[in-house]
């Protein structure tokens, strides 16, 4: 599948390509929950790590659930690994690097052949999250060892140091990442980011209830989508 999806450095957003199948997914379950979706083979969703790392610890303490939903930037691939590719990637990934501080080692445009196909990534991720309690960490660490470190994520063996460093058995890991209940799994979770409205990533919202509210696009400080979540989730104190 060839797509075509754009990412802006400058506003840190990435635009996915269009997803092909839809499909329903779980119904949430807490009043209020954070919803994070991005991709591990964003770069700007690599871009806002560490931000995103200081709101989700901010949220831990107050008890309000953090989800992560992969939304699917370039599922299937499709992608033309030519110069002009990487030229485009390259300028993406150095801008970012500038400014945000976080590391992008450069070295992997220079490989001779790559399909730039995020499902796998994303895939990692739904099944992983299938035993894990908390994903997010499994996420930053795909990320990583991406972007950081120039490993190949869609192949199987990228993810064995990644099962390691969480405490997953490898090789359960890789029976649930190869079946097709995850490929299933993976498709309704795009689906779910798209039909609350996500149209870009990093996006972080906020639902409460049956309300979803947009916490952030793009590129954001932790102290700016903090201060949005409690505009949105508290109320101010009546005057005696």
């Amino acid at each position: 599948m060839t797509s075509d999806p754009t990412c802006d450095p400058v506003t840190g957003v990435c635009t996915p390509a269009p997803l092909a199948v839809a499909a329903t997914g779980q119904a949430p379950t807490a009043d209020q929950e954070l919803i994070y979706v991005g991709d591990p083979m964003c770069s700007a969703c690599w871009g806002i790590a560490p931000e995103l790392a200081e709101l989700k610890a901010w949220a831990g303490k107050r008890g309000l659930p953090f989800t992560v939903l992969v939304g699917g930037l370039r599922p299937g691939g499709g992608d033309a690994w030519t110069a002009d590719f990487r030229g485009f990637l390259r300028h993406e990934w150095e801008t970012l690097a500038a400014r945000t501080g976080q590391p992008f080692d450069t070295a992997f445009l220079d490989r001779d052949a790559f399909d730039y196909d995020t499902e796998p990534a994303c895939r990692a991720v739904v099944a992983a999250g299938q035993m894990l309690d908390d994903v997010y960490p499994f996420f930053a660490s795909v990320q990583r060892r991406f972007y950081a470190e120039n490993h190949d994520p869609t192949q199987p063996g990228f993810y064995g140091a990644v099962c390691r460093a969480h405490g997953l058995d490898a090789d359960a890991f890789r029976q649930r990442f190869e079946s097709d209940e995850a490929r299933e799994a993976t498709r309704a979770e795009m689906a779910r980011a798209r039909r609350l409205g996500a149209r870009a990533f990093p996006t972080v919202l906020l639902r409460d209830g049956d309300d979803v509210h947009t916490v952030a696009v793009g590129l954001a400080s932790a102290e700016a989508m903090i201060s949005t979540v409690r505009s949105l989730t508290e109320t101010a104190t009546p005057a005696a």
